[in-house]
């Protein structure tokens, strides 16, 4: 069972049409979402989890993030050039959607995913600019002295809650969404099995986050 509101495949050998574009690039966009984007976030709750250990143990465990060779084209490949493709065809398909093509229950889920789609890029933006543009321009890494500043701070503190769950929310809501457009729930059953898999996941990530930005305001 597709996505509802979603097209046919493209027929191999043929001109594409626009509605076969829209299919190729709405497939890139959801793949893009899990790999590498997800994959990337995952990675990065799991390392600064170590900071759940202490400030030694934290900095110790992210020092191979940190020595990675030709970062900033890592950087690009792996994560900027991803991003912004995901967030600018996400804007496309908010923009285009209709309202009956999420009915009932899933029209929430599909709000929701949209809403925190933009949280999340706004955030990510924010994060990038204060840790990594910030260490390109400045030299000064992202220790564990400056994270303890952004989280001791109310206003910074805000933001990170706001936009880390934001975050969780649209990468385990987009998994549950993956699984159908690419056929791999099929069927009413599988779905909601996966569903209830992706909002326990979606805790899990949650608490865990919390926990973590949490660990950041303990003096080093």
């Amino acid at each position: 069972m597709a996505e509802p509101g979603a097209i046919a495949a493209p027929v191999a050998g043929a001109t594409m049409s626009a509605d076969e574009r829209h299919w190729l690039l709405r497939r890139l966009h959801s793949l893009s979402g899990i790999v590498p984007i997800g994959g990337f976030l995952l990675f990065h709750i799991f390392e600064n989890a170590f900071v759940l250990r202490g400030s030694e143990v934290w900095w110790k465990e992210t020092e191979f993030t940190r020595g990675l060779p030709f970062q900033i084209a890592v950087e690009a490949a792996v994560l900027w050039i991803p991003i912004l493709y995901h967030a600018i065809y996400g804007l496309i398909i908010t923009a285009t959607a209709q309202p009956n093509d999420y009915p009932y229950a899933r029209n929430y889920q599909y709000t929701m995913q949209r809403i925190t789609g933009i949280l999340a890029f706004l955030f990510i933006g924010f994060h990038v600019f204060s840790t990594r543009i910030f260490y390109y321009a400045t030299g000064t890494e992202t220790s564990y002295e400056r994270m303890h500043s952004f989280m001791i701070d109310p206003v910074y503190l805000t933001i990170y809650v706001v936009g880390t769950l934001a975050c969780v929310y649209h990468l385990t809501n987009g998994i549950y969404t993956f699984s159908i457009t690419w056929g791999l729930a099929v069927g009413p059953r599988a779905q909601r099995m996966v569903n209830r898999a992706c909002i326990a996941l979606g805790l899990i990530l949650a608490i865990a986050s919390v926990a973590i930005m949490v660990a950041f305001r303990a003096p080093a």
